[in-house]
């Protein structure tokens, strides 16, 4: 018997994966797809008041029911905190990109997080901030963002080059194949942070959240070291804008958990 062509296997993991991803389906989405919570880390100061139980952009979340950060006109991102991260598991660092981790990797990508960050404000429609470059500057009319980057781990590349190769292979092959390489090929990211506001040092919002990859069909984000972390970064970022400019009582959802998009 001729086997179905790769093509095939990939339309019909396509399908599969595109029912997984319906609105309806957000909860399982999250519940089989997510990240486990971080952990704490003594970065939050008050991590008991996080609520790990919603569907908001972060895992766990916080926000002050007495102050509307929204009547802030200026945005500080204070340097990304590295000196929190949490240790490896020996499977993270069963990847040859281990070494660079901790001495060179975290301090790069937690520079990358906080201008991502800014970029993500500087170019909201709605200008609602204005971002502020140096500390300096800060007065009782800004809102200080601080972030601190708890986890990161690598995708290990070579799985992620197992996983696209599998697409050519025998549909009964190819699909388990594809499959098991996106769950375990993906890297992790994780952050803590909050919100004050600078005239009060009020804590106005805290959150925390860890992402892995996306799943993807085909998965071209997973042959680099931290093209899956960059995307939670831009997400983390739109999210953190569009809380800045949610009325009241409006629900900002996570991102979801798959997508078509190769890259």
């Amino acid at each position: 018997m001729k086997h179905p062509s790769w093509t095939t296997a990939l339309i019909t993991a396509a399908l599969a994966f595109g029912l997984a991803a319906c609105a309806g389906m957000q909860r399982a989405e999250w519940n089989v797809l997510s990240a486990d919570p971080v952990p704490e880390t003594g970065f939050i100061a008050e991590p008991e008041q996080l609520d790990f139980e919603t569907l908001a952009p972060f895992q766990g979340m916080w926000s002050s029911p007495e102050v509307d950060w929204r009547k802030f006109r200026k945005l500080y991102v204070a340097p990304v905190d590295t000196g929190h991260l949490l240790p490896m598991s020996l499977w993270d660092k069963t990847n040859i990109r281990e070494s660079k981790v901790e001495s060179y990797d975290v301090f790069v990508q937690a520079i990358e997080l906080r201008e991502r960050v800014e970029d993500a404000f500087r170019d909201d429609p709605q200008k609602h901030f204005t971002v502020l470059d140096d500390a300096s500057q800060i007065d009782e009319q800004t809102v200080v963002l601080e972030l601190s980057l708890v986890q990161l781990v690598p995708n290990k590349a070579i799985l992620g080059v197992i996983g696209i190769g599998a697409w050519a292979m025998p549909l009964e092959i190819g699909i388990p194949l594809a499959t098991l390489t996106a769950f375990i090929s993906h890297g992790s990211i994780a952050i803590e942070g909050d919100v004050r506001g600078a005239g009060s040092d009020q804590v106005l919002m805290t959150f925390a959240d860890r992402e892995n990859g996306k799943m993807r069909v085909i998965d071209l984000r997973s042959l680099t070291w931290y093209g899956n972390a960059h995307e939670s970064m831009d997400e983390w970022a739109d999210a953190l804008v569009e809380l800045a400019n949610a009325p009241p009582g409006h629900k900002v959802k996570h991102a979801g958990f798959f997508t078509f998009m190769p890259w």
